[in-house]
């Protein structure tokens, strides 16, 4: 009778055992750091033409040659994809959340795309090891609900890594493809757009540029792959002056530059 008694004793035991083994709680990782603004946004508002009317931009000058060559590139991002771009944009700047169930570190906000309507980002960071892995979840007006617009990778401080923005929820290939690397001390480095859409530009990349160490702080390098040439672009952030280069326009080797009224001047 003990004996039975003891058998039955012990069963209990490994079967309340079992019953509490419950799955353990994702540990809180580190938490990583926002990859910087201009990975996925750079400013580009050197080239906008303020009268809204293209008057500056078909002129015939150094800067708007510059600037229609720019413009294809900041029409993906600030057009065609402005809504996964303006989401990572209104993450900067805010708080994150441990979701203890996901094991994740969680983005959110909510914002306006103009003449697209209301949305709200859900950027996740599941860190593995060094590795951060990024996705950005958008909803809102009604038709969109948690599609992950971009995806990306970046080391624990952001400073390096790359991102793939997605066309739409109806046409869910990637449309642009990128990777940057910049100094979270200095603000300095670059991002290297490449487009992944069939068509003309397909396989054409830009490069951005900052170099607060330079007087022409920011630049670009524009390959064109249905032209085979390249386009090359510095410009002063602050007093507006800049220069271009394309030896297949301009047949020559060498700057051509314009002034802070963005008018014609020589390169000294």
């Amino acid at each position: 009778m003990k004996k039975s008694f003891g058998i039955f004793l012990t069963a209990l035991v490994l079967f309340a055992s079992c019953n509490n083994d419950e799955e353990p709680m994702p540990e809180q990782s580190e938490k990583p750091a926002l990859p910087p603004e201009a990975s996925m946004a750079p400013d580009m508002s050197m080239f906008e033409d303020e009268d809204g009317e293209g008057a500056r931009v078909t002129a015939a000058t150094h800067w708007a040659y510059a600037a229609i060559n720019v413009g294809v590139y900041s029409s993906i991002l600030y057009t065609h994809l402005a809504i996964p771009v303006t989401a990572f944009k209104a993450t900067i700047g805010t708080d994150a959340s441990f979701d203890e169930d996901a094991g994740v570190w969680v983005w959110e906000r909510a914002f306006d795309v103009e003449g697209h309507g209301s949305y709200d980002i859900r950027l996740t960071a599941n860190v593995q090891d060094e590795n951060v892995n990024w996705m950005g979840y958008i909803s809102g007006e009604g038709i969109v609900d948690n599609f992950v617009w971009f995806t990306g990778t970046s080391n624990m401080t952001g400073e390096t890594g790359y991102w793939e923005l997605y066309e739409s929820p109806e046409s869910t290939s990637v449309w642009l493809s990128n990777s940057w690397e910049y100094d979270k001390e200095t603000g300095n480095g670059a991002t290297t757009f490449t487009v992944e859409k069939e068509g003309d530009n397909l396989g054409s990349a830009i490069t951005y540029r900052i170099d607060d160490t330079l007087e022409m702080d920011r630049g670009v390098i524009i390959t064109n792959t249905d032209l085979d040439s390249e386009i090359y672009v510095n410009w002063s952030r602050s007093d507006k002056f800049g220069q271009v280069k394309s030896e297949s326009h301009f047949d020559s080797n060498t700057y051509f530059c314009w002034d802070a009224s963005l008018q014609n001047t020589s390169c000294e």
